[in-house]
């Protein structure tokens, strides 16, 4: 009776971990001229790619460095997403854009939910930066928690 008991505690225990929320965080290269695969995947959701928007031309971060240090500019990183299961995800994510000795310039983050069956769909986090400090950031660290939606 004591090892039933203990089993069942047991699996009560293990049960709340189905379905938790799944973290995942990688630090990589700006992805200035390409898409940075992720391919991170929990319960049917799916945040397969970052690509990054709005990247200003070598003539703007020129034009910032010799006439107009404090100029800024909107960056726009844009994750793919998808859900190939039956009930809502919720998905948050963050960036931390790093310069070359690892510090953070920027961060920015957003959380939105994903439809049951969309499997090509956009999540938009914005950061206005310096237009200096996009030129020399080297790295960005991104995360994203994956869970379904009501858990």
């Amino acid at each position: 009776m004591k090892t039933r008991a203990a089993l069942l505690l047991l699996l009560g225990l293990a049960l709340p971990l189905r379905g938790a929320d799944r973290v995942f965080e990688k630090t990589i290269p700006v992805p200035r001229d390409r898409d940075a695969q992720l391919d991170w995947t929990h319960d049917d959701c799916s945040v397969e790619s970052l690509t990054l928007r709005n990247y200003p031309e070598e003539e703007e971060i020129e034009e910032a460095r010799r006439g107009d240090p404090g100029d800024k500019s909107w960056l726009w990183w844009e994750f793919n997403v998808s859900n190939r299961g039956d009930a809502k995800c919720r998905i948050r994510l963050s960036v931390e854009i790093l310069d070359g000795k690892g510090r953070v310039i920027k961060a920015g983050d957003r959380s939105d939910t994903v439809s049951p069956g969309n499997l090509d769909d956009d999540i938009r986090v914005s950061t206005l930066m310096k237009t200096l400090d996009v030129g020399q950031a080297s790295r960005v660290k991104v995360r994203a928690e994956v869970g379904l939606k009501g858990r």
